[in-house]
């Protein structure tokens, strides 16, 4: 099977490449435009199918931030010797009025068969080899989510047709490429560098200089390849971690397919946040906005920066612990920071992550100095591009282009911003945050809950006091996810459930989709003047919510009953869920990291510590051993 679906898509990309005709025909009442533009004066309308010769093919982009609708226009010859500009899905009504047809290109129809097909063939496979030893067992857990994602994802941009994420950043990365390009520098570079070569590829391959012949291949790009493979890397991580398929399967799978459910409402001028459940929106609004950003469909950088940080990972969790394999991974690292300056944040939580789970790194001072000098060597040349960037236009490899931060005319990171952007970022995430947090207070693998506390939470709370982290709740802290949902699915609670009481955990499900959490005004004084908004709703109950609110209390009631851990856990998530506060996920997010500093203080200091590095289960957990076969885990 595997071998039939990647024939079948060199034969489409083969197909994709082929010359078009280079004769058009239009169909009766079809405009002909002077411009590449709805807008623009009208050469004629047909009125009866016309053949034309095509001359070329423009593409526009129609943009109402966050989005933007591209037309792929065809410059054409007419018979009388005119050109004009055509769109072949648009034709002109009795009344006056542009009607589009249908805009999404045939080879889209033909990744929807591939993608089920894939997704049925492994599904299938796992099912048939149950009962049986399967070594490819893990592979096939890890292919799920990817292709359940790629699945979930064409279905949304195929329903949206030419609807995509409006440019942002990306015309500040493009203006760096085309200005290396033409080997001008007489403008400094506003944006770090690494989205710029990232962009490199694609723009030789048009050699157009146009930002929007680039826009939507890289958006499908990261979309689905690099964000895909975002997701195979946290399975691998998860797995390495965890010592679980099982773990990496479900957390995996939930960041797969949350994205597609679980969406925001943000109302700035009164500075009042609330999230929700509901399905998603391929129409012009916010909700579609967040579905691509939050599934890498964009041109932005956060999605392959995301990606090289769990490569990063990967590469120190599994391959051989030489010199070689550290200065790969420092060189990586650097470029991930290329990406987004703020990675370099991860310096800890790899570190962490290499003395609890890789020791044979740092077993001895020599190894010790060597890796370090040679990954501090391979991340100077990684950046290398950058400092120089930094030098020729700002006179120091160390100030970064960006535009008045360089000049000193703006302040980018500061207290105050920290009351509006952790009300957003909490109320966006609650659904994410709260089982995560409280997962990480639960979990008794100290060294798992060090390292996913080093992961997640240092870059959270720096964004928090970022001027622009309201831009987007999701994209600045897009490396956190893969953490979090690990911790969700490693914290130790599920493996008290039973099959018996899946009803019960739907019926809670099913209320949570039924109440939506209390909003958090993002204002300090509402709560410090009346305290108790922090624990009680601000908004009414209506009957909806009254019915989420009671399949709520029974499902908590009877897995309770059942089991007392498994009981309270539950309900202080959705305690916290109905209370709906980001200040409280704020603080708890503090309370967190001050935790992971006293651990990992007692982990390393000689005089507190037990063991080091610390092994598995030296605060009472099983070991995980690494040794287990793979198909054991079931």
């Amino acid at each position: 099977m595997p071998k039939i679906l990647l024939s079948l898509l060199t034969f489409l990309t083969f197909a994709a490449a082929c010359p078009a005709a280079a004769q058009l025909e239009l169909p009766g009442r079809t405009p002909i435009f002077t411009e590449p533009n709805h807008r623009s004066k009208l050469v004629g309308v047909t009125g009866q199918p016309l053949r034309v010769e095509e001359i070329g093919t423009r593409t526009t982009l129609v943009s109402i931030h966050p989005l933007a609708r591209y037309h792929r226009f065809t410059e054409v010859r007419l018979p009388d010797g005119k050109t004009g500009f055509v769109d072949p899905k648009i034709t002109l009504t009795e009344r006056g009025t542009l009607h589009s047809g249908n805009a999404v290109e045939w080879w889209r129809y033909c990744l929807l068969p591939l993608f089920m097909a894939a997704l049925g063939a492994t599904a299938f496979s796992l099912w048939k080899k149950r009962d049986v030893e399967d070594r490819l067992r893990w592979l096939k857990l890890a292919l799920i989510p990817v292709f359940l994602r790629q699945l979930l994802l064409l279905l949304l941009v195929n329903q949206a047709q030419n609807l995509i994420t409006s440019p942002a950043d990306e015309g500040g990365y493009y203006s760096n490429l085309t200005s290396f390009l033409a080997w001008d520098f007489s403008v400094p570079w506003h944006f770090t560098v690494g989205t710029s070569i990232f962009y490199l590829p694609f723009e030789l391959f048009s050699g157009t200089r146009e930002l929007i012949d680039i826009f939507i291949p890289v958006s499908w790009v990261e979309g689905f390849i690099i964000s895909p493979c975002s997701l195979f890397l946290g399975f691998l991580i998860a797995r390495k971690l965890t010592g679980s398929v099982k773990i990496a399967f479900g957390a995996m799978l939930t960041w797969a397919v949350l994205p597609f459910i679980y969406h925001h409402l943000p109302e700035f001028e009164p500075r009042y946040f609330s999230s929700f459940f509901a399905e998603p929106s391929w129409a012009f609004t916010y909700r579609h906005y967040i579905n691509l950003i939050a599934c890498g469909f964009s041109a932005m950088s956060d999605t392959p920066s995301t990606m090289l940080m769990l490569l990063v990972m990967v590469l120190l969790l599994y391959r051989r612990a030489t010199w070689h394999n550290v200065a790969l991974a420092s060189f990586l690292y650097a470029f991930g920071c290329m990406f987004r300056i703020n990675n370099i944040i991860f310096a800890p939580a790899l570190a962490v992550m290499l003395w609890c789970y890789r020791p044979e790194y740092l077993d001895t001072p020599r190894r010790l100095l060597r890796n370090g000098l040679v990954g501090l060597a391979a991340f100077l040349i990684g950046f290398m591009p950058q400092f120089l960037v930094n030098w020729h236009f700002f006179d120091s490899p160390l100030r970064f282009s960006y535009t008045n931060y360089a000049h000193g005319a703006h302040t980018y990171i500061h207290w105050m911003f920290v009351e509006l952007t952790s009300a957003f970022y909490g109320t966006t995430n609650q659904v994410i945050w709260i089982p995560a947090l409280l997962s990480l207070f639960f979990m008794r693998d100290r060294k798992l809950r060090i390292t996913l506390t080093w992961w997640a939470v240092p870059i959270i709370l720096f964004f928090f006091g970022y001027s622009h982290g309201t831009d987007d709740p999701i994209r600045f802290i897009l490396t956190s996810y893969p953490a979090f949902f690990i911790a969700i699915a490693a914290c130790g609670i599920w493996k008290n459930v039973e099959r018996r009481d899946l009803p019960f955990l739907l019926l809670i499900a099913l209320g949570w989709y039924l109440t939506i959490p209390n909003p958090t005004t993002a204002n300090y004084s509402f709560y410090l003047e009346q305290p108790l908004h922090l624990i009680m709703r601000n908004c009414d109950f209506v009957w909806f919510d009254i019915g989420g609110f009671l399949c709520i209390v029974t499902g908590v009631a009877v897995l309770t009953w059942r089991n007392r851990q498994t009981g309270v856990f539950l309900a202080l998530v959705n305690l916290l869920y109905l209370l709906g506060n980001a200040y409280i996920l704020a603080l708890m997010l503090v309370a967190a990291l001050l935790r992971a500093i006293f651990d990992t203080a007692v982990m390393l200091t000689p005089g507190l510590r037990r063991q080091a590095p610390l092994p598995p289960g030296n605060d009472g957990t099983p070991p995980a051993p690494p040794s287990r076969p793979l198909h054991a885990e079931r």
